[in-house]
């Protein structure tokens, strides 16, 4: 004779059908996520001291999406600093998306597009890049032997988003990296949660029920 099975165990097997079968409202799933800092600048790239450095930042996904790009600002003067050239147009600088383990989950490149600028870089992901909730670090890395500057908060501004905060590395995408507490930089980056299979979000919610 068969035995019942288990409350905890139907329970759990109602939810994810009941959950399946209506749609899983995506309403705490933003499409951009920002922080709108203004202040200084700091070294990108390589340093008189022969430092490769990287910079970067925390984020919190408050729900699973997809990663489409994210934005950083970047200041690329002509002129050398503390001996080391300019950044030219054309220089490769790279994004790497990295989990909280510190795992290297996928990288995506841009262009400096002129000998002098000043203003948002833009960092594609490969189409299909879904994470799931949780705290990630972008950092921007360059393996060009020339420097450019990085914007970042500083003054009443330094901590312009909750959820995170700017990062550095004094030896490219290798770190370690060094966090730096309560200052931020600005970033913007964009989402997508209509990608993010309903199940899913419906197993996530499950499992909240059995943390």
């Amino acid at each position: 004779m068969l035995k019942p099975l288990p409350l905890r165990i139907l329970l759990c097997t109602l939810s994810i059908f009941l959950m399946s079968s209506i749609p899983v409202m995506a309403d705490e799933c933003p499409d951009l996520i920002e922080a709108d800092c203004a202040g200084g600048t700091a070294w990108f790239g390589l340093r008189h001291d022969g430092a490769n450095v990287g910079q970067g930042h925390k984020v919190t996904l408050p729900c699973d999406a997809e990663v489409l790009s994210i934005e950083f600002m970047f200041q690329v003067t002509g002129n050398p600093n503390g001996g080391v050239p300019s950044m030219v147009a054309g220089d490769e600088i790279h994004v790497a998306l990295i989990d909280a383990d510190g795992n290297n989950l996928i990288t995506a490149t841009t262009v400096v597009p002129a000998d002098l600028f000043n203003g948002w870089l833009e960092f594609t992901f490969p189409e299909g890049m879904v994470v799931p909730a949780g705290l990630y670090q972008f950092s921007a890395y360059t393996t060009v032997e020339r420097n450019c500057a990085f914007h970042f908060a500083v003054g009443e501004g330094a901590d312009c988003y909750d959820g995170g905060n700017r990062v550095a590395s004094l030896n490219g995408i290798e770190g370690p990296w060094f966090d730096y507490g309560v200052t931020d930089a600005p970033f913007r980056l964009h989402l997508s949660s209509s990608t993010v299979a309903s199940e899913m979000r419906a197993w996530d919610s499950v499992k909240g029920l059995y943390r």
